[in-house]
């Protein structure tokens, strides 16, 4: 995450605190409707669970919510995210990547990561989409804005899902899946999308 991005996040800490709105999202309802299809990758009932880009650990706090006993581990660059996650959940993890670099996860779970626009962001997912497959022993879970809306935010970046698939597909795992059928509010058409990228065929 650039320097930018990092201190845009810090400024919505300090005007909304703890709350879907400091990681972005327009409210808990959708942030949480996200998290649904998001975590409907497999079963993650002790699961060794990554969170990249946790924020303030939201994610955990659903799968509480949800009575999924996950072995969850949040990582963040923002300092004051983790801070304020640690703080809500004690008996997680968190910190940076780097500080798990030795470790593998079932699932890895990228929500909102790859949305607002910086020099380089297909590099950047795709990028961090290799990184993040290689630690992941089950599947990894991550949205993205789609290139099929019909008003785009300036300040995001819009992605054409089949491009994603393809590169998912030849790049990670042919044990792919596209879901382009989920409405993050109600009475709107999918505006984003989700891919869930598998070590086996899923049951």
């Amino acid at each position: 995450m650039s320097d930018k991005i990092a201190s845009h996040y810090r400024a919505l800490l300090r005007e909304h605190g703890d709350s879907a709105e400091s990681a972005q999202y327009s409210s808990r309802e959708t942030q949480e409707r996200r998290f649904k299809y998001l975590i409907q990758i497999g079963s993650l009932d002790g699961a060794r669970v990554l969170d990249f880009g946790c924020g303030t650990a939201h994610l955990a706090t659903y799968l509480s919510q949800c009575g999924i006993r996950a072995k969850y581990t949040g990582v963040d660059v923002v300092e004051e995210f983790l801070e304020v996650a640690g703080a809500k959940h004690p008996g997680h993890r968190f910190g940076r990547f780097e500080e798990f670099s030795d470790e593998r996860f079932d699932f890895v779970f990228v929500s909102g990561v790859f949305n607002n626009k910086r020099r380089g962001n297909r590099k950047f997912y795709q990028d961090s989409l290799i990184k993040l497959y290689q630690r992941c022993d089950r599947g990894l879970a991550f949205n993205m804005m789609s290139s099929y809306v019909d008003y785009r935010d300036p300040e995001l970046f819009y992605e054409n899902p089949e491009r994603t698939f393809s590169f998912v597909k030849h790049n990670l795992t042919p044990f792919a899946v596209l879901r382009h059928d989920y409405a993050v509010k109600p009475e709107t058409v999918p505006f984003e999308f989700i891919i869930y990228a598998y070590r086996n065929p899923p049951s």
